[in-house]
């Protein structure tokens, strides 16, 4: 299984598409950064707030990139009958993709970071502790939760082999997953009861926000939710995909 991530993750690496996307982020990142330059300079609240914008916009782009890169190409070369004729079982194939889609993502948000943080010591941003923290913290959060929201996809993809549905899917809980969940929070009984804080991408802005408020323990508490939601998806995934018949 370990050549096949390798082999998967270079061959990810290798597609120009996903650098297209990644190039057209870290363009939208550099245009909030100039745009919030005032005519006394840049300075460290004005960047940090700047790129929390920014982030939920590369979301989007980056997320749907990752996912298809990772998880659709598959289908749509129909590679993935040839893995599974070659002997890969269906469990292996799963978690070998997930594992791609943790690599890859945090790749992706790696260079994002290494990019931004350039970016503001060359514009001369400088950041105290409490500003570099909700930064790299906010990162750390939107890379989890593009994370979770491709795994919970996933479910789409191998339940019905239909790239289109499971990649509208995926956009759509990267475009408009918090606002359904706003709306169900309109119930009173959700609202009383705050089960928002529970589901996966307000139960992880909660723990940001412990994690800026307590210091690193709260790390934890986000792996927990990220863990849970990953294992639960690939769970489904495989309980569906093993009973599908798969055209040669």
């Amino acid at each position: 299984m370990k050549d096949l991530i390798f082999a998967d993750v270079k061959r990810i690496l290798r597609k120009p598409s996903y650098w297209i996307v990644l190039g057209i982020c870290l363009l939208i990142s550099l245009f909030w950064t100039i745009q919030s330059k005032g005519s006394d300079g840049l300075s460290g609240f004005s960047f940090a707030s700047s790129q929390g914008t920014a982030i939920n916009t590369m979301n989007l782009f980056i997320g749907i990139a990752i996912y298809v890169s990772v998880y659709a190409d598959e289908f749509t070369s129909n590679s993935m009958q040839c893995l599974i004729g070659r002997g890969i079982s269906r469990k292996r194939l799963l978690i070998a993709k997930f594992v791609n889609c943790v690599i890859v993502t945090f790749i992706s948000y790696g260079i994002y970071t290494l990019f931004i943080t350039i970016t503001g010591l060359l514009m001369g941003a400088k950041m105290n502790v409490a500003e570099s923290s909700f930064l790299y913290s906010t990162i750390l959060t939107n890379a989890f939760i593009v994370l979770g929201y491709a795994t919970i996809s996933m479910i789409i993809l191998f339940w019905s082999k239909n790239v289109a549905y499971a990649t509208l899917v995926d956009a759509f809980l990267l475009f408009a997953g918090d606002t359904l969940l706003g709306g169900l929070n309109a119930i009173p009984v959700i609202k009383h009861l705050h089960i928002d804080r529970h589901v996966f991408s307000h139960a992880l802005e909660c723990a940001k926000v412990d994690l800026l408020l307590t210091g690193g323990t709260a790390i934890f508490t986000m792996l927990w939710h990220v863990a849970k939601i990953c294992a639960i998806s690939i769970i489904v995934a495989y309980l569906l995909f093993r009973k599908k018949e798969l055209d040669f």
